[in-house]
């Protein structure tokens, strides 16, 4: 650049005359030098000029404090192999050669500083063309700059990055485990618990089952928000799409809270207007989810009085807010309402943190995870709805939510025969055909469940409790479905499962449906279960109906 410079500095030769006459010839020139010594001077950044061999020719102050020296004589002809990190040379030296074919190139390398530290660069360099031939490149001029400090924020950052994804595997890694080991007893405390239903019981002993049982869900609510709150911080919650009625959604939710409330001495009151009897388009299972977690809430919050529950239309909404939106007939609105203990302002402004509570004190009274109100306006905002809270101490509680649910063209009577079908999954039926099903179960109290669970179902079952005595009863029988635990001795369930459908493929017969019955159900887990070879995925403590689902699904 220096030697382009000086080149653009000689002016072209004109004729003199009389009126242009100057006692100080090349003026021009030498204003220019003084402007390129300036500029070469001022720059804070090193400046240097490279010889085709590689030397150095010249280089400004800031590249002379770079090097520790204070004239030019004292680094001129110095190699720059002398001063590139001998790992970076040869990627330098053929960058400097791309340069003098007449490529501009910037790039990275490390060098070391004259205490001995040694520092990273950038270096933007481009080609000097020689001043009778343009066609020869006789220097190199290049622009280099300490990014030492911007390297090591990358490798802080970059470092930051891989901890925290190792920690979010650590997470998720404890998480399945704790699945695991608390969903296994909990699906044989649950199983006696309904085994236990269907024998004569006295009032008093229905009484202590019924506590057990609520205990039980409770704990698995809690369990399952965790999971809830893992699944949305990995952005693995997928939504669904189908058909529902909001208004059977509502017969639910007064279904599930009338005793909670009642035991408190609380009026529930949920309702809605008319346009709540169509059918809508969207993730029935979620909506429910956002309402039973405010639900749940209000109740909790609330020691006398009542909560309600109020479901509208746009239309209807925003005529009672007296608000002049134009309406739209896919937007609902749930708003819920207690007279509760109320929130301050900046209660309001942290009520959707995970793992918040009021204070101490609510935590200890009131129990719970803190995890309910947060995962509800996840979903919420998921739905590209909004959830809206007002409230004030002594004076209750509102939540508004907005969600866009289309209204769909079908009739009543396609809802109907879906909830016909969903009872029927549950209900008992020994006049459907039999079903021989392998269950593998290393646990004692497991085994028990399922095997009282499927003869309800009219299944003959035959029992493993591991994987290689689940092999040895395959070569051996001919089954409609085998039930495979995951986490077993001997061998796992995912072993076993890959060992039978080797054995079907030599034998050259088709795959038995095998379904993974594990406590173990991340949206990962699933996926991975598929690609070792099975068909379905039944979550411990196992429902009754989903068995139920499962082995009609087989009969069809």
């Amino acid at each position: 650049m220096i030697g382009q410079v000086k080149k653009l500095m000689i002016p072209p030769s004109e004729p003199e005359t009389p009126a242009r006459k100057t006692d100080v010839p090349n003026s021009n020139t030498d204003l220019s030098n003084a402007r390129l010594k300036t500029i070469l001077e001022s720059e804070p950044e090193c400046v240097k000029t490279v010889n085709s061999k590689g030397e150095l020719v010249d280089l400004n102050p800031a590249g002379l404090k770079m090097l520790g020296a204070t004239d030019v004589e004292q680094v001129r002809g110095t190699h720059l192999s002398m001063m590139v990190d001998p790992k970076d040379w040869p990627t330098y030296q053929k960058n400097m050669a791309a340069v003098f074919r007449g490529e501009t190139l910037q790039w990275q390398f490390r060098c070391n500083s004259p205490c001995g530290e040694q520092r990273w660069m950038e270096q933007t360099a481009g080609p000097v063309r020689g001043e009778d031939d343009p066609d020869l490149v006789t220097e190199m001029v290049a622009i280099t700059r300490d990014i030492t400090d911007k390297k090591r924020d990358e490798w802080q950052l970059l470092t930051a990055k891989e901890n925290a994804e190792k920690a979010n595997a650590a997470k998720t890694s404890f998480l399945a485990n704790m699945s695991h080991e608390i969903r296994t007893p909990m699906n044989g405390i649950l199983g006696m618990v309904n085994m236990l239903t269907d024998t004569h019981l006295t009032h008093e002993q229905k009484e202590w089952v019924t506590v057990i049982q609520k205990s039980s869900e409770s704990l698995l609510r809690i369990l399952n928000d965790i999971l809830d709150l893992s699944k949305v911080e990995a952005g693995r919650i997928d939504l669904e799409k189908s058909g529902f009625r909001i208004q059977e959604q509502m017969r639910e939710l007064q279904r599930l809270h009338s005793a909670t409330a009642s035991k408190k001495g609380l009026t529930l009151k949920i309702d809605g207007c008319d346009h709540m009897e169509a059918e809508r388009f969207g993730d029935p299972i979620r909506v429910l989810q956002i309402l039973n977690n405010l639900l749940d809430n209000a109740i909790k919050f609330t020691s006398h009085g009542s909560v309600t529950g109020k479901f509208q239309c746009d239309k209807c909404y925003t005529s009672e807010e007296n608000q002049t939106d134009e309406d739209d007939p896919a937007r609902v609105h749930f708003v819920i309402t207690d007279t509760g203990i109320g929130m301050t302002e900046e209660q309001i402004s942290r009520v959707f943190d995970p793992f918040s509570q009021a204070d101490a004190t609510t935590t200890r009274r009131y129990g719970g995870t803190g995890l309910g109100l947060t995962i509800a306006k996840t979903l919420t905002e998921l739905m590209q709805g909004q959830l809206r809270v007002e409230s004030k101490i002594g004076g209750g509680t509102r939540f508004d939510i907005e969600l866009t649910l289309p209204i769909l063209n079908g009739t009543h009577d396609s809802l109907q025969h879906t909830q016909t079908r969903n009872v029927s999954t549950t209900s008992e039926d020994n006049s459907a055909p039999p079903v021989r099903i392998l269950a593998v179960e290393d646990g004692e109290v497991n085994r028990l469940v399922l095997t009282h669970m499927l003869k309800k179902l009219n299944a003959k079952v035959e029992m493993a409790h591991n994987g290689k005595q689940a092999i040895d009863a395959f070569k051996q029988g001919q089954f409609d479905l085998i039930l495979m635990d995951i986490h077993m001795p001997v061998m796992d369930g995912i072993v076993a499962t890959s060992e039978i459908r080797s054995i079907e493929k030599e034998r050259g017969i088709g795959q038995t449906p095998i379904a993974a019955v594990t406590a173990s159900v991340t949206d990962a887990e699933v996926v991975r279960y598929k690609t070792f070879g099975f068909n379905h995925c039944i979550a411990k403590p196992t429902e009754p109906a989903r068995l139920r689902e499962l082995i009609d699904s087989i009969r069809a």
